[in-house]
C-alpha cells in the first residue's frame, strides 16, 4: 500500500506546519487589542459620568404632589438634584475662598480670599515646612 502522506509534497506532506507564526504580526495584533480595550473602558467610564450627571435632569423635574407631606424617614437622605447641588456647592466655595467677610465682627475676625491669605504667609515666611520625619513645622 502507498503511504498517502509520502505521496504529498510541502508541508501537506508532513502534517503540520513547518514555520513559526509570525512575531510581529502576534505584537500587532496584541497592541490592537490592549488599544482597543483602553479605548472600550475609558469610553465606558465617560458614558457612566454623563448618564450619571444627566439623569436626574431628564427624569423627576417637577416634584411629586405629595413631596412636601412626606415626612423625612431615619435613614440617609438622597439627594435629589445631584448636578444643580454639585453646582450650588461648587459657587458657595468659591464664594467663600474668593471674598472678603466679616466671621465674628465682635472680636474682629475677616475672613480673607486664600490667594491673599497665602501671598500674606508667605512675605512673613510663616507657611509650614515639611521636614524628613515628615512632621509639620510651626
Amino acid at each position: 500500500m502507498d503511504d498517502p502522506i509520502a505521496s504529498e509534497s510541502g508541508n501537506d506532506a508532513r502534517g503540520y506546519e513547518r514555520s513559526d507564526a509570525s512575531a510581529s504580526m502576534l505584537a500587532k495584533v496584541g497592541i490592537v487589542l490592549a488599544l482597543s480595550l483602553v479605548c472600550i473602558f475609558v469610553g465606558i467610564l465617560v458614558l457612566f459620568r454623563v448618564f450619571s450627571y444627566v439623569e436626574p435632569l431628564l427624569f423627576d423635574q417637577e416634584p411629586h404632589a405629595l413631596a412636601q407631606t412626606r415626612q423625612p424617614g431615619e435613614g440617609p437622605r438622597l439627594q435629589l438634584d445631584p448636578p444643580q447641588q454639585k453646582i450650588d456647592m461648587k459657587a458657595t466655595e468659591d464664594h467663600v475662598l474668593t471674598t472678603y467677610d466679616w466671621v465674628d465682627r465682635e472680636q474682629g475676625l475677616v475672613r480673607i480670599p486664600i490667594d491673599r491669605a497665602i501671598a500674606i504667609l508667605v512675605k512673613q515666611g510663616r507657611l509650614p515646612q515639611k521636614t524628613d520625619s515628615t512632621e509639620v513645622e510651626q
